[in-house]
């Protein structure tokens, strides 16, 4: 049974872990409580990839006063050596009499064998505290080391009628500013950025992160063009910043080109297509294992049905403005062939409305 106190310290530890949430990514977001007498003596979180776990830190914090004391992490503490030393080992060290985890590790590596190490040590520990909040909050995470596949999030602004560019293909502005600082904020905790190539050639975008931020990797979120015929300008906007710039290319057209030496400074992904059309499917693999965890695709309507047709989008980000431009000719936010029959539409099985300025944001998952 889950005593009220457990549930008090994990959402402590939960608040804690979403401060990582611009650094740490491929790994967890993990927060972790050290409390002794009903007393918060120590706290600490997974700051940034490859730096001290959220244990270590909370241990750190808590000194002395950690012997005798409960540990609440919002993961299960890893028992193996990685990028840093097992974190069991600290808690065993530091004289902890119980740990309370949010979920076991989802690593299939790892599943489970952290709680078994402490209860070796004679630690007791309660696990699956406020576990359905960990697993939202790690998402990513959880898809990557289970699926190894990037977790991917399709983010969309449209007016009422459906239009993301007037029949002449002005966008700017479809969304309201306050949008337009949440998709900011958005794409500072991404691994990387993708768009299509009709949006790259109309719209020209940065595609940077330019709102106020913590602690992240400088070099993140890249950006990804997906450019099979290879028709991006090397003066285009993107590939200009500290940001790497991945062009996603079709392995015949590179290899075509690369026998002609016109290349020029490019950082190329090859990937299997037919004709025009990428294999998404094996781009999303070599992301993964690039370290590429979460994926925020931000294309127009082709590129938005080709996500959704592969079954790649885990969740969406749908901005919604108060106005109607018209113009049967303006690109929509999905387009594509479309599904021919209702039954087989995309329906979202969780969802949230928060309102942005003068628009709504739609948040959804499949």
């Amino acid at each position: 049974m889950t005593r009220s106190s457990d549930l008090k310290w994990m959402r402590d530890a939960i608040d804690l872990a979403k401060r990582g949430r611009m650094a740490t990514s491929p790994n967890p977001m993990v927060g972790a409580c050290v409390v002794r007498n009903g007393i918060l003596v120590g706290k600490g979180y997974h700051e940034i990839y490859g730096g001290n776990h959220a244990e270590v830190n909370a241990l750190k914090s808590a000194g002395k006063k950690a012997q005798g004391a409960t540990l609440y992490v919002t993961l299960e503490p890893c028992s193996t050596w990685g990028k840093t030393p097992p974190c069991v080992a600290a808690i065993v060290q530091a004289g902890i009499r119980e740990v309370v985890v949010g979920m076991l590790d989802p690593n299939p590596k790892n599943f489970g064998k952290g709680v078994a190490a402490l209860k070796k040590a004679g630690i007791k520990v309660h696990t699956g505290v406020s576990a359905r909040e960990v697993q939202i909050l790690n998402e990513a995470f959880i898809k990557y080391v289970t699926k190894k596949f990037p977790f991917v999030t399709l983010k969309m602004a449209q007016t009422m009628d459906g239009k993301i560019a007037t029949v002449t293909g002005r966008s700017r502005w479809i969304s309201s500013k306050a949008s337009r600082d949440f998709v900011h904020r958005l794409r500072t905790e991404q691994d990387a950025l993708l768009v299509g190539r009709n949006t790259l050639l109309i719209d020209d975008p940065r595609l940077s992160p330019r709102a106020p931020c913590g602690k992240r990797n400088p070099a993140k979120p890249w950006r990804i063009i997906l450019d099979p015929m290879l028709e991006a300008s090397d003066r285009s906007r993107i590939f200009r910043g500290e940001q790497v710039t991945l062009c996603a290319v079709s392995e015949k057209i590179l290899k075509d080109v690369r026998n002609r030496k016109r290349i020029g400074k490019r950082i190329f992904i090859p990937v299997r297509a037919k004709g025009e059309i990428l294999d998404l499917k094996h781009l999303l693999s070599q992301l993964a294992g690039l370290g590429v965890a979460k994926l925020l695709v931000e294309g127009g309507g082709e590129v938005a049905w080709s996500f959704l047709k592969g079954g790649f989008v885990d969740k969406v980000y749908w901005i919604l403005a108060p106005k109607i431009i018209g113009g049967r000719l303006a690109k929509t936010s999905v387009e594509g062939e479309g599904v021919r029959d209702l039954a087989k539409a995309f329906v979202f099985r969780e969802t949230q409305m928060t309102k942005l300025g003068e628009d709504w944001l739609f948040e959804g998952r499949f």
